[in-house]
């Protein structure tokens, strides 16, 4: 099993497509909107789980969590998905790369590439621990059969 989780779970298939340009572009998007708009109920709810059952899958609340971010609202973005805290500065820097050169971005590919396989395991303990997160988030509600916002 750990083999196969080796093969699949790598740097190069879960973030190599986050380094792409349309995802750095998407990257880009996302963060200034995360400026632009207002946290707070913008719209439908867009996750399915969340929408059929009300309770929360793992990301959850990272949109929210990224407005509050960058509004300078941190413990309101812990309140809405930790991980915002995590992901906002790998936003800003995907959306600061689409303004690299190009050589820019074969140098980091080059570097991940000389420390490999250490890229692929900070990947597999970041999912674990987003996954674990969500899981324990999931059985909290589930318990305490309290709404999530």
């Amino acid at each position: 099993m750990s083999a196969a989780v080796d093969r699949i779970v790598t740097w190069r298939i879960l973030m190599q497509p986050a380094l792409q340009p349309a995802a750095r572009v998407l990257a880009f998007v996302i963060l200034v909107a995360s400026f632009v708009f207002t946290p707070g109920p913008l719209g439908p709810d867009l996750c399915p789980l969340h929408r059929w059952t009300g309770l929360p899958c793992p990301g959850c609340g990272v949109t929210r969590g990224l407005m509050h971010v960058s509004h300078g609202e941190l413990s309101l973005a812990l309140g809405a998905n930790p991980w915002a805290l995590v992901l906002w500065p790998v936003l800003v820097a995907l959306a600061l790369s689409v303004v690299a050169p190009a050589r820019w971005m074969a140098r980091f590919d080059a570097a991940v590439a000389r420390v490999e396989p250490w890229p692929s395991r900070l990947v597999r303990v970041l999912l674990l621990a987003f996954l674990g997160f969500g899981f324990a988030r999931l059985g909290y509600f589930l318990v305490t059969g309290e709404p999530f916002p």
